[in-house]
C-alpha cells in the first residue's frame, strides 16, 4: 500500500495548494472562474505527476531494501514508527 500512502497524501495536499492557496494569493487579481480554471489545471498536472512517479517510489524503496537488507529495513522502519515523537 506504499502507492496509496505516497499518492494519497500528495493528492490531498496538492488539492489544498491548488485551490486554497491559489485563491488566497490571487483573489481580487483574477476572477473566481479564472482561479478555478487555473486550480483545476494545476491539480490535474500534479495528479498526473504523482501517478507517473509511483514506479520511481517503488524503485527507490527496493533500492533501500536491497542496500539495507529486507529485515534491517523493516526493523528500522518499525523503530522509527514507534519512537517517532512527532511535533506534539
Amino acid at each position: 500500500m506504499l502507492w496509496l500512502r505516497a499518492t494519497g497524501s500528495t493528492l490531498i495536499s496538492q488539492f489544498i495548494d491548488s485551490f486554497v492557496v491559489l485563491y488566497i494569493a490571487f483573489s481580487g487579481i483574477f476572477s473566481n472562474e479564472q482561479i478555478i480554471a487555473i486550480g483545476i489545471t494545476n491539480y490535474l498536472y500534479k495528479f498526473c505527476v504523482a501517478i507517473i512517479l509511483t514506479p520511481v517510489i517503488y524503485f527507490g524503496h527496493s533500492l533501500i531494501d536491497n542496500y539495507l537488507g529486507k529485515d534491517n529495513a523493516l526493523k528500522i522502519s518499525e523503530q522509527a514508527t514507534h519512537e517517532g515523537k512527532g511535533f506534539f
